[in-house]
């Protein structure tokens, strides 16, 4: 999949995931240095924007910048973590004027 051609226009989701019960925390551990590289990956093309972690409720936070749901699912699965995750898409209401101007100069 292709960047994003203008993240700053571009429609945004907010993506709510849960750590699965059954996670293997030992392999979780052991790619956490994939993860963050991919996270860094996904930000440098605009796909990914805020990322949130609440370790007390075993859940994260990941603004997704995407065309559609489609592509929203297509970018979680180049995560090292999505396997262990359920998630939740929300779209949001387009970033106003502020947002939009930070995100073009990102």
């Amino acid at each position: 999949m292709s960047p994003t051609p203008n993240p700053a226009a571009a429609p945004t989701f907010m993506v709510f995931a849960t750590l699965r019960d059954d996670t293997d925390f030992t392999e979780f551990a052991a790619l956490r240095d994939d993860e963050q590289k991919q996270l860094e990956v996904l930000r440098s093309d605009g796909r990914i924007g805020a990322h949130y972690v609440s370790p007390a409720r075993r859940a994260t936070f990941l603004e997704v910048i995407a065309a559609d749901e489609k592509q929203v699912a297509e970018t979680l699965a180049t995560l090292p973590f999505a396997r262990f995750f359920d998630v939740d898409v929300y779209p949001t209401t387009p970033p106003d004027p502020a947002e939009a101007a930070h995100r073009a100069r990102s």
